[in-house]
Order: C-alpha cells, then structure tokens, then sequence
C-alpha cells in the first residue's frame, strides 16, 4: 500500500508540474522584462559566476563527449551564439540615468525569442523520447540536428552564453552608476 500511494503522489506531482509550468514560463518573461535596479554587490558577482559557469559547463560537456556523441561541439556552437545573442541582447536593453541612479530594461522581445526557443527545446526532447521510446531512429535522423540529444547541450549552451555576456556587459557599462 505504501508504495501504492508513493506512485500515485509522484503522478499528482508530475501532473502538477505539468499544468504550472505555463505559469512558471509567463512568470519567467514578466520578471525578464521588467524594470530594474542593479545592486553592485550583486552585478560584481554574477559577472564572475556566470562566465565561470559557462567554463565549467563546457568541462562537463567534454567528459559528456565520451557518452553523447557531438556533446561539445553543440554545446561550444550555443556558447558561442549566446555570447553574440547576450551582446545584441545589451545593445538592445534601454538604460536610464538620474543622478546616483540607474535602472535598465531588457529587451521583450529578445526575453520573448529566448524563452520561446527553450520551450521548442523542451517539446523537441520529448518528441525525441517519443520517436526512441517507439524505435524509430530513421525519423531522428531524417531532422539532422534537431535529431540528436546533444541539441539539447546548444539550447543549454545558448542560454547559459547570452547570461554571461549579459552580465559581464551589465558590470562593464553600468560600474560606475552601481550604488
């Protein structure tokens, strides 16, 4: 019986997360675009953090390599595009000054284009265990790319690139106006 009600609470708890999880999307945007003031401390931090991260998750997907095939080449390529995307990204933010005060508004429609792209990710891998669970490895490798597991690595890449170039741009131009 134990066992019993810890599968049916695994399947309420997976249901559940399967009905916020738009909650959780339309929330992530509201907070990406909105208005703000950075904090020095912070801003200092995640300009170190986030590019360190970045490092370590192209370690990671060097030891991955060994186990998914073109694991660091998807994930170096998404690097690379987040790094350039975070750049457009910092060019496209709006910045406003007053005397000992600044705030920045990123750009929606990037934020938009950004989650839209994790969220088509998301639906690719559970189509791509779909397509396995069946056995039908001819319709994955007819889609090239998007076929394979490790696109899930340059969707990963592509975000986690976009954050570092962000933040380090974020430290960059707005140093001298941190409070």
């Amino acid at each position: 019986m134990p066992i019993l009600l810890l599968i049916v609470f695994a399947l309420v708890l997976f249901a559940l997360m399967l009905l916020l999880w738009p909650l959780a999307l339309w929330n992530r945007y509201r907070v990406g675009t909105s208005r703000r003031q950075p904090m020095r401390w912070l801003t200092r931090l995640n300009a170190w953090l986030i590019p360190a991260s970045a490092l370590l998750f192209l370690g990671g997907m060097a030891i991955t390599q060994l186990f998914v095939a073109h694991a660091l080449p998807y994930a170096a390529l998404g690097v690379l595009a987040g790094l350039a995307t975070g750049g457009l990204g910092w060019a496209l933010t709006r910045v406003e000054h007053r005397p000992g005060q600044v705030w920045y508004t990123p750009n929606r429609w990037l934020v938009l284009a950004l989650t839209l792209v994790v969220v088509a990710r998301v639906l690719g891998a559970i189509w791509q265990a779909w397509e396995r669970w069946r056995g039908d490895h001819a319709v994955l490798a007819a889609w090239g790319p998007l076929g394979e597991p490790a696109g899930l690595f340059a969707v990963a890449g592509l975000v986690i690139g976009y954050h570092a170039a962000y933040a380090v741009l974020l430290q960059r131009r707005l140093g001298p106006w941190l409070r």
